[in-house]
């Protein structure tokens, strides 16, 4: 039998005390329908309800919006079913909230049409919404007081996505969560970014951020996708203690041709130095006020500051008066027919990140032919050898970026992160007003009017980094005695794995970028066919 009275839950909605009725008793000729609101249709305990309605006022639990809403368009169907036949009807006219059942009827259709509306509209609206931010993101991927917190007592859930970030909760290597504000109470894909976490890896990735190599952008790039390890830079600071025998066990190094580098090194530090006669630039640190000093540094702002001549006095004294800014008079200094050759050399090691090549930087792996290779590196030493390449071959920085946003996965997955968790953080990951690689133009690309290497200056120094493109040599792995670049040798066997990470296709970019920096400089470093002036004269 078809129940006469419309029950609805309303008991969060109305502030009243819910009160049991009688039975309602059939009406005069006009049929009404009163609102009232019955205890056994409560959708939740009344103690917490009332707790609920203290605290919120008049706004309903989730859950009892819900029940409500099913209770609603259930009565709605048999109401307007037996309109007709005058069941929806009550001799209750006392009651506060009585209207004909017609109209009722009519006004829960309109109500009911309504929010079906709003509901499926903003549910589309969202998706869109969430489709294009997600797309557009995921097309991008081709900021110290420190809260240490453990997840071991925390619910990592993702509640959005409804996708949980429990791998987050069994790093591996020494890895573990940490954010830059206060610590949320659920830590999931949403919460991990608007808290400005990350996953610190500094106790087991180490990063050997060589100068002029793309580096900076690497680096930024990593703590964009929430990755923060140690890095070396300008030199090699940490030991190498903990390389051979732990607890670092992945050495990431970015490469660039070594000639490239080293030019733009010299470029550099040329536009960072105040010119003698006819600079308009702020000198640094002597025109800078104290509290602005920090923000107006000459290598932020090249084209605003420059350093002036009581900083750096011996690089100033060798690269404006010695060479009069000019990479390549320094390049041909460099030839061993030069006579001064060995002053030279001796001028390379004090101008920043030019003294130091490929080679200097890995040398603890670079051997002495009695040295036993294989027995260098403890098994909790090192395991992994990552090398992030930068080459002309690729323009617009192509490479270095698909090479970064592949390392970013690479090291999640090292660190116990599991695919499904990925997957949620970078799809969760905020779109960034400026994007890493809009912010972090490399910073060759600022030194302006630099001077550029003549074809004897371009073999002078390639000669001159012979060891370095030996070593690149090596990690193609393609030791050919026929080749005009021999590789180097003995090395440490791991540094052949320096393209063995990623996808396939990053592993041929890589090698493709490697093999790119040896072609262009071969001619040079074949001596078999003379001196510098009669390869170029060829």
């Amino acid at each position: 039998m078809m129940p006469s009275k419309l029950h609805i839950a309303v008991y969060n909605i109305y502030p009243f005390t819910p009160q049991r009725r009688a039975a309602p008793q059939r009406a005069g000729p006009q049929t009404v329908l009163s609102l009232s609101s019955h205890s056994e249709l409560l959708p939740f305990n009344r103690r917490n309800a009332d707790r609920g309605r203290h605290q919120n006022g008049s706004k309903m639990d989730r859950n009892g919006l819900h029940h409500t809403i099913l209770i609603f368009m259930y009565e709605l169907l048999k109401c307007t079913q037996n309109k007709t036949k005058r069941l929806c009807r009550s001799s209750d006219r006392s009651h506060p909230y009585e209207m004909p059942a017609a109209v009722v009827c009519n006004l829960h259709n309109t109500a009911l049409l309504l929010f079906l509306l709003i509901l499926f509209g903003t549910t589309a609206l969202q998706k869109q919404i969430r489709t294009v931010t997600v797309a557009d993101d995921r097309s991008s991927n081709n900021d110290n007081d420190v809260i240490d917190m453990r997840l071991n007592n925390y619910t990592v859930e993702n509640e959005e996505a409804g996708e949980s970030l429990s791998s987050l909760q069994n790093l591996s290597h020494g890895a573990f969560v940490q954010c830059r504000k206060d610590w949320p109470s659920r830590l999931n894909a949403s919460t991990f970014w608007d808290r400005q976490c990350y996953l610190n890896m500094t106790k087991s990735v180490r990063f050997y951020h060589l100068g002029k190599g793309g580096g900076g952008t690497i680096f930024f790039s990593l703590v964009d996708n929430g990755i923060v390890v140690q890095r070396d830079h300008p030199r090699p600071i940490h030991g190498i203690e903990q390389i051979l025998n732990g607890p670092v066990s992945t050495l990431l190094i970015n490469i660039r041709d070594p000639v490239d580098r080293f030019v733009s090194a010299f470029n550099w530090r040329s536009l960072l130095f105040c010119q003698r006669d006819g600079e308009n630039r702020k000198k640094y640190p002597s025109e800078i006020d104290e509290k602005d000093r920090r923000r107006y540094q000459p290598h932020l702002r090249p084209q605003e500051t420059c350093f002036d001549e009581s900083l750096y006095p011996k690089q100033i004294e060798i690269i404006q008066r010695l060479y009069n800014d000019d990479v390549n008079k320094m390049a041909e200094s460099l030839c061993e027919e030069s006579n001064n050759v060995e002053q030279a050399v001796q001028h390379t090691k004090l101008i920043s990140h030019a003294k130091l090549s490929l080679a200097e930087w890995l040398r603890p792996l670079l051997l002495d032919t009695d040295t036993n290779t294989t027995s260098l590196i403890k098994p909790k030493g090192l395991s992994s050898f990552m090398a992030i390449t930068l080459e002309q071959q690729s323009p617009h920085n192509s490479s270095l970026l698909q090479h970064t946003y592949e390392a970013v996965h690479q090291l999640y997955f090292d660190h116990g992160v599991d695919e499904r968790t990925l997957d949620s953080l970078l799809r969760h990951k905020p779109i960034r007003i400026k994007r890493v690689s809009e912010i972090m133009t490399h910073s060759s690309n600022k030194t302006g009017t630099g001077k550029v290497l003549g074809a004897i200056g371009e073999c002078c120094l390639a000669r001159f980094l012979e060891e370095d493109y030996r070593l690149i040599q090596y990690m193609i792995g393609d030791v050919n005695p026929s080749k005009d670049v021999g590789a180097l040798d003995p090395v440490h066997t791991i540094i052949r794995e320096a393209c063995k990470w990623g996808s396939l296709k990053r592993r041929e970019l890589c090698r493709a970028d490697l093999q790119s920096m040896l072609h262009r400089r071969a001619k040079f470093l074949d001596r078999s066919l003379g001196t510098c002036r009669d390869v170029v004269s060829l």
